[in-house]
């Protein structure tokens, strides 16, 4: 449990870091530096999760980060950082789990050329093997 907190506040401040560089502004939470539109695109995508889609809302976010610009940056990591706050066994539920929000980050994180920052979330992957 420990770990698991320490890696969220990890991920809580790379977002934070990102977002300040990003847009200048000095905060620690990544949606008010968002129009309302990209808020509103944000919400619907953390609602899916809640909603026991991960999944599906995962694969909204592949289509959205499409058109990489940094709007869609902040709302993938605000995304993952709402995602990475559920339980484990609540994603499994789901059928999803850590392992596979890892490898989605890994590949959201590659179109903003941003793939190192895996580590900085999720800590050191020791085992490349990803469930379905």
């Amino acid at each position: 449990m420990f770990e698991q907190d320490y890696i969220m506040r990890q991920i809580k401040e790379m977002t934070a870091v990102i977002a300040r560089v990003f847009f200048g502004r000095k905060t620690y939470k990544s949606f008010p530096m968002l129009e309302e539109a990209e808020r509103q695109k944000a919400f619907a995508l953390i609602e899916q999760i809640q909603n026991g889609e991960p999944k599906k809302a995962v694969e909204e976010l592949d289509r959205l980060t499409d058109n990489n610009t940094k709007e869609n940056l902040i709302i993938g990591l605000e995304f993952f950082s709402q995602l990475s706050d559920m339980s484990e066994q609540i994603l499994l539920k789901d059928g999803y789990s850590l392992v596979n929000a890892r490898r989605d980050f890994t590949k959201f994180a590659k179109k903003f050329g941003l793939e190192q920052m895996t580590d900085l979330y999720f800590g050191e992957n020791e085992s490349e093997e990803v469930s379905e």
